[in-house]
């Protein structure tokens, strides 16, 4: 069961269903997770559990052909904000993983 923390910004945008792909470079703590688990986002004292319905993984411009770039920084306005602001939170990294996430009781 994999756990993303996040800032409280990130938090906010999945409970109120603004945003639904969580972006990580690839590391051995989510490595293994695959589709059907659960993961837990957490901020502070506030979780929140969803479960992943799709992993992509490569780089970043492939990951971005496979999933619109809405879905990961809904409050960027073009895709060139959205890969500035990845290489912001991740300036070194070459190879992520985007997890497609949704609330655990839709079906």
């Amino acid at each position: 069961m994999p756990l993303f923390m996040v800032k409280k910004e990130f938090f906010d945008l999945y409970r109120f269903g603004k945003r639904d792909v969580e972006l990580r470079v690839i590391k051995h703590q989510w490595k293994n997770s695959k589709v059907g688990d659960i993961a837990t986002i957490q901020c502070g004292r506030n979780i929140l559990r969803k479960k992943i319905t799709k992993i992509h993984t490569g780089t970043l411009a492939r990951i971005l052909l496979e999933v619109n770039y809405k879905r990961i920084f809904p409050e960027a306005s073009t895709v060139f904000e959205a890969v500035r602001a990845t290489k912001e939170l991740y300036p070194k990294a070459e190879k992520f993983m985007a997890f497609e996430l949704k609330d655990i009781t839709q079906n």
